[in-house]
C-alpha cells in the first residue's frame, strides 16, 4: 500500500468528495490520475463506506487508513470489541490475530501494554498508522504469524485474545482445526503463557462440540448486536468448576442478558401452555444457546409447544430478555378470523414452528409490512396452527 500517497490532501479530498459514488464508475476515471494507485484509492472509498456503521470512530476520524474491503468485513465491530475489552484488565495482553486492530485498540484501554500480532505486513502498517491517529500509544506491533510469535514467546500475559481466520484460501470454514492458525494445536502453548485465553469463533459453531474440543472453558459468551448473533466467545481459564453460558444482546447501548450454568438447563423446567395475556420472543443469543428451559425456570413462563420457541404468562414480566408483547387476541390460521382481530392492513409478521414463511402469510392475508400490530404464526400445544395478534410492550 502506497500509504504516503493515500494520505495526501488531494487524495483524501477525492475520497470524501466521491464517498457515495459507484466504485465501478469511479474506476473509469483512473486515466485522469496516472500518478495515483487508483485501485487503492477506490478501495479506500469502499472500505470507508463499510466502516460507517460498523466502525463509527474510524469513519469519523480524519486521516484513518483502511485495508481492502474484505478485511473490514472480517473485522470485529466497535460494539463487539468494546464489550470484549470490558471483560478483562491487567498489565499485559496480546492479540495474536490483530488484523485492522479494532479489538487491539479497545483491549489496550484496559491494559498497561498490548502486543498486536499480525502476519500481513500491509495490515500491520495500517494498524500502526491508525493507532497513532487514534492516540493509542501503548501498543507494540509485531509483524509475524501467531505460530512464529508463540515459538519465541516466554513472558506471561494477563490475557491472550485470538480470532482465527475462518476464510483460509477464500473458503469459509467453521471448525477450530480448519481455521488459520490451528487453534487446537496452539492451545497448550497458549495456556502456558496465560491463565485467560479469549477465543472468538464462528457464530455457526456448535457450542457443545467446541466445549468438547477445548479444555477448561469457564465461560461461553454468545454476543448479539441488534438481535443478530455476531460472535461466539470462549473464555479458557477463570473459574472452570462449571461452565457458564452468557447470552448477550446489545441494542441501542442496552444489554439484554441471560446467564446460567450449562449443567442447569434441564428439560424438566419447561411447561407447555395455551397462549395467555403476554407473549415473549427470545433474542437471537438465547436462540443460539437453546436456553429455553432456563428461561422457563428463571422467569416462570410457559412454552406454547415443545418446538415453538415462544413463551407466555398471565402477568407482564418486565425483566425477561427478548421482545415482549401484550396479546390482543388469537385465532385459527384463517383469513376471516384473523381479519376480525386486525386493525387495518399493516402488521409486523413473525412465525415459529409454522407452516408458512412471513412472506407467505403476508400474501395470503393481503397485508403490508409495518404499523403497530405484531402478528405471530405458531403451532400450539395441541399441534394446531394459530395466529396471535399483539402489540409491543
Amino acid at each position: 500500500m502506497k500509504k504516503h500517497i493515500l494520505l495526501e490532501e488531494k487524495v483524501q479530498a477525492f475520497i470524501l468528495t466521491h464517498k457515495d459514488d459507484d466504485p465501478a464508475a469511479l474506476m473509469l476515471q483512473r486515466e485522469k490520475y496516472p500518478d495515483w494507485p487508483f485501485k487503492e484509492v477506490v478501495d479506500q472509498i469502499i472500505s470507508r463506506r463499510k466502516a460507517e456503521k460498523k466502525l463509527p470512530l474510524w469513519y469519523k476520524t480524519k486521516g484513518i487508513l483502511y485495508p481492502v474491503p474484505v478485511s473490514i468485513e472480517q473485522s470485529s465491530s466497535e460494539a463487539t470489541a468494546a464489550y470484549k475489552a470490558g471483560l478483562f484488565n491487567g498489565k499485559k495482553a496480546a492479540d495474536l490475530t490483530g488484523g485492522l486492530g479494532v479489538d487491539s485498540y479497545y483491549l489496550a484501554h484496559n491494559f498497561e501494554q498490548l502486543t498486536y500480532v499480525e502476519q500481513k505486513e500491509t495490515l500491520a502498517e495500517i494498524a500502526t498508522h491508525n493507532f497513532d491517529v487514534l492516540g493509542q500509544n501503548n501498543v507494540e506491533i509485531v509483524n509475524s504469524t501467531a505460530e512464529e510469535f508463540l515459538l519465541k514467546a516466554e513472558e506471561k500475559y494477563d490475557l491472550i485474545y485470538i480470532d482465527p481466520d475462518r476464510r483460509p484460501d477464500q473458503k469459509r470454514v467453521v471448525g477450530f482445526s480448519d481455521s488459520t492458525p490451528d487453534l487446537l494445536e496452539l492451545l497448550p502453548k497458549l495456556m502456558s503463557l496465560s491463565e485467560n485465553i479469549l477465543i472468538k469463533a464462528s457464530p455457526m459453531m456448535d457450542i457443545r462440540l467446541a466445549l468438547e474440543q477445548l479444555r477448561d472453558v469457564g465461560k461461553v459468551i454468545i454476543l448479539a448486536i441488534d438481535n443478530e448473533v455476531k460472535e461466539l466467545l470462549f473464555h479458557v481459564g477463570g473459574d472452570t468448576t462449571a461452565t457458564t453460558i452468557r447470552c448477550v444482546n446489545i441494542n441501542k447501548g442496552q444489554e439484554d442478558v441471560l446467564e446460567y450454568n450449562l449443567d442447569d438447563n434441564s428439560q424438566e423446567f419447561c411447561k407447555i401452555s395455551l397462549l395467555s395475556n403476554y407473549l415473549y420472543e427470545p433474542n437471537a443469543a438465547i436462540m443460539k444457546a437453546g436456553a429455553f428451559n432456563h428461561l422457563c425456570k428463571s422467569y416462570f413462563v410457559k412454552k406454547l409447544h415443545p418446538n415453538t420457541h415462544l413463551f407466555t404468562s398471565d402477568k407482564h414480566i418486565v425483566d425477561i430478555p427478548g421482545r415482549k408483547f401484550k396479546v390482543i387476541g388469537s385465532c385459527a390460521y384463517k383469513k376471516s378470523a384473523i381479519q376480525q382481530l386486525l386493525k387495518g392492513n399493516k402488521a409486523n409478521i413473525s412465525v415459529r414452528n409454522f407452516v408458512d414463511t412471513p412472506e407467505q402469510v403476508k400474501k395470503k392475508l393481503g397485508l403490508q409490512d409495518g404499523g403497530d400490530q405484531y402478528l405471530f404464526g405458531y403451532r400450539d400445544n395441541e399441534n394446531k396452527l394459530r395466529v396471535a395478534v399483539c402489540e409491543r410492550v
